[in-house]
């Protein structure tokens, strides 16, 4: 008896590999050795990437914005960029494939060299890849029998767009603004027929001058909304996104009078997503070659779909870690340049939130002006009845409302809220069968045989060791009932030449 195999193919871009790398970025400060800095804010933009054989190349723009106090005890502040490139190696990357890259700025330090400062940061980069792929597998064939059961597979379909935010605002009369920062957070993500609808809030924090020198930090956090293109995008479709500030630019105007001043910010920001369409294939996933022993090759298919997203907010306080000394002289003045950091992990019916929220004091001591960092560390839990050990979990998060005092001499008490957007996905694997390859012929039994079947045995059990298609052993046997108990006996008849 001869075979001959059928098979069917399935294309689609499917994620791929995720690579992690590192690189130190410099720029240099000419002619401020003789201040002493107090604090430093890195931003990070990503400049794209390209996806070659055995590596991503990416790159960006790395700012840092330094406030710094001058031998005269005055204030001043600067701002310097630096362009940059890298590579990380990975050994599946290729030309076809594109990349994802988020950047974030791991580590900050300031040395001296000359009458120069140099600023230098360590730039990490999560890489994920997108991967055209294809999907080859048995469908039957002469000679062949398959068992066949329904395999939900995933088409990703990336997507970005820009977010443009223009706000003006009023704060107390300044003299001059500083530095500023921003933290952006998503709150709802939503497929719609070509688009993703996704609403948002960034909030802005400015370290400012008052007329007599001290500093004083204010915040504002801004909603927004957006419709992220996506051709393949449908209503209802799980999706998923994150954001991030591609520039911001902050003018102020003061009014000596009122003692008001009036803030303009031009923020553009970038929202990258995807969008997971299903599809339900029937595909073999066992098959036997009657009369021939046989090989049967297996691949599993593995894919990761969003489940759900929701926001979370989380009231934190406790003794902060000081990257410095205070006392009860020391005038506590402003926290700023605020950050949090967060990762989260699932059980049932059950999110777990671990972080730090930092910031830095900025306090006086006498006539001298400091700038200490703190951090606080946090651990709480998110109800999400959704929520199953195993389940992969991301979550962006922003803090705000960031207050530092001092009610213990030499402890810094912190106090903020925490704002997440989480995105909880499951994860799904299934085995399919590729291929089957033909071996010895089996050796011919008597003409009349009794099988004792094992109890739980299912027809297709049975079909299978019995060398039959499943349809056959019904109709000969119509008056089984399975799965069998184990008390049945089937009498087997061959012809001769089978």
């Amino acid at each position: 008896m001869s075979f001959q195999p059928r098979y069917e193919k399935y294309e689609y871009t499917a994620r791929g590999a995720s690579v992690r790398a590192q690189s130190i970025v410099e720029c240099r400060l000419a002619d401020w050795s003789g201040n002493r800095v107090l604090a430093v804010q890195p931003s990070v933009v990503s400049g794209g990437a390209e996806v070659s054989s055995g590596e991503v190349r990416y790159g960006g723009r790395l700012f840092f914005s330094v406030v710094a106090a001058t031998p005269e005890g005055a204030l001043i502040a600067a701002e310097r960029g630096a362009e940059f490139s890298h590579r990380a190696e990975c050994a599946e990357a290729a030309p076809a494939q594109t990349a994802d890259v988020a950047l974030r700025v791991e580590k900050t330090e300031v040395r001296a060299d000359g009458r120069s400062l140099v600023l230098s940061a360590i730039v990490t980069a999560e890489i994920r890849l997108f991967v055209p792929s294809e999907l080859q597998w048995l469908s039957g064939g002469e000679g062949v029998v398959c068992r066949r059961s329904p395999v939900r597979l995933q088409r990703i379909t990336p997507c970005a767009g820009t977010v443009s935010l223009e706000e003006e605002f009023d704060t107390d009369y300044v003299g001059d603004v500083l530095l500023h920062s921003e933290q952006i957070l998503l709150t709802r993500v939503v497929c719609s027929a070509g688009c993703l609808e996704v609403s948002g809030e960034i909030n802005i924090g400015i370290l400012s001058r008052r007329e007599e020198g001290d500093p004083v930090s204010y915040e504002r956090l801004l909603p927004f909304s957006a419709e992220i293109p996506c051709d393949e995008a449908s209503s209802g479709l799980p999706c998923e996104a994150r954001a991030c500030i591609l520039s911001a630019n902050l003018t102020a105007s003061c009014d000596e009078e009122k003692g008001r001043c009036r803030i303009l910010a031009r923020i553009e920001a970038e929202v990258r997503g995807i969008v997971c369409r299903r599809e339900e294939l029937v595909m073999a996933d066992d098959a036997f070659l009657p009369g021939f022993s046989c090989t049967v090759r297996r691949e599993e298919y593995a894919a990761q779909e969003p489940l759900c997203s929701f926001t979370a907010n989380e009231r934190v306080c406790g003794a902060a870690a000081l990257n410095g000394t205070i006392d009860f002289s020391t005038s506590l003045q402003a926290a700023a340049l605020c950050s949090v950091e967060a990762a989260a992990e699932a059980s049932d019916g059950e999110i777990s939130v671990d972080g730090v929220l930092n910031a830095v004091l900025f306090c006086k001591e006498g006539e001298t002006e400091r700038g200490i960092p703190v951090s606080l560390p946090f651990s709480f839990p998110v109800r999400c009845d959704r929520a199953r050990a195993g389940c992969a979990v991301s979550v962006s998060a922003l803090c705000c409302g960031v207050s530092v005092r001092q009610k213990k001499e030499g402890e810094a008490e912190v106090e903020g809220t925490v704002r997440l957007f989480v995105t909880l996905s499951s994860r799904e694997s299934y085995s399919y069968v590729a291929d089957v390859e033909a071996g010895d012929a089996l050796p011919e039994g008597s003409a009349v045989s009794v099988y004792f079947p094992a109890a739980g045995d299912t027809l297709w059990d049975t079909a299978k060791r019995l060398g039959a298609a499943p349809e056959q052993l019904q109709a000969s046997e119509p008056g089984l009932t399975y799965p069998l108990t184990g008390g049945e006996r089937i009498v087997v008849y061959r012809r001769k030449g089978e």
